[in-house]
């Protein structure tokens, strides 16, 4: 196991793997690399340079009470890149991994980053004021407040129940569910609450029409947690950024269609240099 530690004293777990261009992964809330990326690293890595890493208080990274923001995970995010002297990086979040390479984006620029992938996030998540993409098709900020309390009272409850449910088209087995919560519980309740609270308070509708470099926007067209043609908005958002739709999933297209996902993502790493952009919507 390979660990870097942070400015404040957090180890920070990571994997490398491969050789070529530079991915690195940002996995989403409560989530690690090990796990949620097994079906991409390795057919990534065939061609590509794959960083990997689990957020401070997520998966094998320390737990603590500190730092649990979108900005301070995007300063360790930050860190990891200049300690490993990653240069021409392709920043890909899910889900959360996306607003924490926001707001890379907006303290750091495009320092070391060529290019980003955005994987099935919207940059708001509450209905109000006519936003047509909420988490959920309906999330409102009363709604947080439920949120909070299912965790606290009964997380399992709410994350089997309810939260991956969501996840996918074609619900995973009740064997694959189980570790999944099993992985999900790695990150502390406390955890998981703060940085439920920061995305739901973050709005970056703004700042993603200034993301000036190659974006590749990943979006499931089945998502249950962002549905409607939320891909499409952020397309037109962006004008450097070239849209995939994956008809057959929901918010894990690199779960659901993992082929597809790491073909459209590696030749996309690969072609960076005199890429045209537009929309992929068909395999």
């Amino acid at each position: 196991m390979v660990y870097l530690e942070t400015p404040d004293g957090v180890p920070l777990y990571y994997e490398e793997h491969g050789e070529g261009e530079t991915l690195l992964l940002v996995h989403g809330w409560t989530c690690n690399a090990e796990y949620w990326w097994q079906k991409n690293v390795p057919a990534l890595a065939e061609s590509h340079h794959v960083v990997a890493l689990d957020l401070r208080g997520h998966g094998l990274s320390g737990k603590t009470d500190d730092g649990h923001t979108l900005a301070q995970y995007a300063r360790d995010v930050r860190h990891l890149v200049e300690s490993l002297d990653l240069e021409d990086v392709t920043l890909v979040g899910w889900s959360m991994g996306t607003h924490i390479a926001l707001r890379y984006f907006e303290q750091f620029g495009d320092a070391d980053v060529r290019a980003f992938g955005f994987v099935d996030m919207s940059p708001y998540w509450h209905v109000d004021g006519g936003w047509e993409y909420p988490l959920f098709g309906e999330f409102s900020p009363e709604a947080v407040t439920g949120v909070v309390e299912a965790l606290r009272t009964d997380r399992a409850g709410f994350v089997k129940g309810q939260l991956l449910p969501a996840f996918f088209v074609e619900q995973p087995s009740d064997t694959t569910v189980d570790e999944m919560y099993a992985e999900m519980l790695k990150t502390p309740t406390s955890v998981a609450v703060s940085m439920l609270e920061e995305m739901a308070a973050a709005d970056f509708r703004e700042l993603v029409g200034e993301v000036d470099v190659p974006t590749l926007l990943l979006y499931g067209g089945q998502s249950a947690i962002f549905p409607g043609p939320l891909g499409e908005w952020m397309h037109e958002q962006m004008p450097a950024s070239e849209l995939v739709t994956f008809a057959e999933s929901s918010h894990c297209p690199f779960w659901e269609e993992p082929e597809r996902f790491n073909r459209e993502l590696g030749d996309f790493v690969s072609g960076l240099t005199g890429r045209d952009v537009g929309v992929a919507g068909a395999p």
